[in-house]
């Protein structure tokens, strides 16, 4: 598995009221690399959590997004058995791109 979380970020700071809006510029940023929203839903193991899957067109892959509200967390994947060219050259500068809207650094965790 392949993961850039969001580190350091003004998450923390977020109040609850405000976690939708936090949650509309995620899909901003998903909107803005004209990725496709394939399914929307929540971890089971992170309760309150939101987890995108994203899928490019008709090709293959998968990248997946995740935003934790409850720990302040943003984290996006790529799953060993969803790899493709277009979702690993993709996940680093999308992760920099939600850094633009919350804040934080991206590090890449193993």
């Amino acid at each position: 598995m392949l993961t850039y979380e969001i580190m350091r970020s003004d998450l923390l700071r977020i109040k609850p009221m405000d976690e939708d809006l936090v949650t509309e510029e995620i899909e901003k940023v998903i909107s803005e690399y004209n990725l496709t929203i394939s399914q929307k839903t929540t971890l089971s193991t992170k309760k309150g959590s939101v987890h995108w899957h994203l899928k490019k067109s008709l090709e293959k892959g998968v990248l997946e997004v995740t935003y934790w509200p409850k720990e302040a967390r943003l984290w996006i994947n790529i799953a060993s058995n969803r790899r493709a060219s277009w979702n690993l050259e993709m996940i680093e500068p999308l992760a920099k791109s939600f850094t633009k809207k919350i804040g934080g650094e991206v590090e890449q965790v193993r």
